[in-house]
């Protein structure tokens, strides 16, 4: 199984990396063209704009999973080892509440989005928003592991992630 969700941690971080990739290609075309062509492509800030909102909502659960988010530490520095990992495993759940409110707002926005699309690329809205339930449900699956594994190895293994 631990091979399982690295093949997924992997396929999202480099998914990410793509995006970011098609990104940086495409603004360097976009200045080359206004600067020697005096062009401009009409579907390249669209395009950046939406590959952003793919790289935060997929980023932001990786970080995650790397404990990189910023945290205040006042707080669990007094705490025991034991109240640490219990105030983290609250913080699990608190984004697993978080990730299944973004999903179901999500989908009611995804219902009005069926039929538009965006201005410069056509392409259907409901697609760019998708970021959002795909990088929630990737958030309850790193929660749902780091639980798990919290409960089979207890407080210890809890701190060793978060620290």
């Amino acid at each position: 199984m631990t091979r399982f969700w690295a093949v997924i941690d992997r396929t999202v971080e480099m998914a990410i990396f793509v995006i970011f990739l098609g990104i940086v290609i495409v603004g360097t075309m976009q200045v080359c063209n206004r600067f020697f062509l005096n062009l401009s492509l009409s579907w390249s800030e669209e395009l950046q704009r939406y590959g952003q909102i793919w790289i935060v909502f997929l980023g932001v659960p990786v970080a995650y999973r790397y404990c990189a988010h910023i945290g205040m530490e006042t707080l669990t520095d007094l705490l025991s080892e034991r109240g640490r990992a219990v105030f983290f495993a609250i913080v699990d759940l608190l984004w697993i509440v978080l990730a299944i409110a973004l999903i179901s707002g999500t989908v009611e926005l995804s219902r009005f989005l069926q039929l538009q699309k965006s201005p410069g690329m056509g392409l259907p809205m409901h697609l760019v928003y998708a970021a959002i339930p795909i990088g929630s449900g990737y958030m309850i699956i790193i929660a749902l592991r780091r639980l798990f594994a919290f409960l089979k190895h207890g407080p210890q293994f809890d701190s060793q992630i978060r620290n």
